[in-house]
């Protein structure tokens, strides 16, 4: 009776240790499966911001390039009229500049190139897209090649 007992008691313990080492792997599977989705969602995340902040560099580079090219024109424009008027040229672009800034201020439209026109829209639609990619996650950005765009960017 006492082997019978042993041998019971010896079997509930080996039951019971292999149930207990049971409940600790599914607990392991379970935490781990919870891990690997967090960082595949902070992976997703990442690459997101990633190419948010590609996007805008870009944006931002071709918006430097334009404003040299534009200060380059204002520059060339300013001395040949101070050729013509002898003045300085700062004066000139001084006195332009306050001209344009007070028409600004009484409500009047920036006069711009028609033909630019359908480009600075969509360089504001592109803007608009960042930030809705920046306040929703959603929009174009998400479909954007970011190898590419480190190419570009760098």
């Amino acid at each position: 009776m006492n082997s019978t007992l042993q041998t019971v008691l010896l079997l509930a313990a080996v039951i019971g240790g292999l149930s207990g080492w049971a409940a600790i792997a599914a607990w392991w599977y379970r935490e781990r499966t919870k891990t690997v989705r967090a960082i595949k969602e902070l992976r997703r995340t990442n690459t997101r911001l990633q190419k948010a902040v590609v996007f805008t560099l870009d944006k931002w580079r071709d918006q430097v390039e334009h404003n040299q090219l534009f200060l380059a024109i204002e520059q060339e424009y300013a001395e040949r009229l101070a050729r013509e008027a002898g003045v300085s040229p700062q004066s000139v672009k001084s006195t332009m500049r306050a001209s344009v800034e007070q028409a600004a201020r009484q409500g009047d439209p920036l006069k711009t190139d028609p033909e630019n026109a359908s480009r600075v829209r969509h360089q504001i639609a592109a803007i608009e897209d960042v930030e809705r990619f920046v306040e929703t996650g959603e929009g174009t950005l998400a479909e954007f090649e970011i190898s590419d765009a480190f190419r570009n960017a760098a």
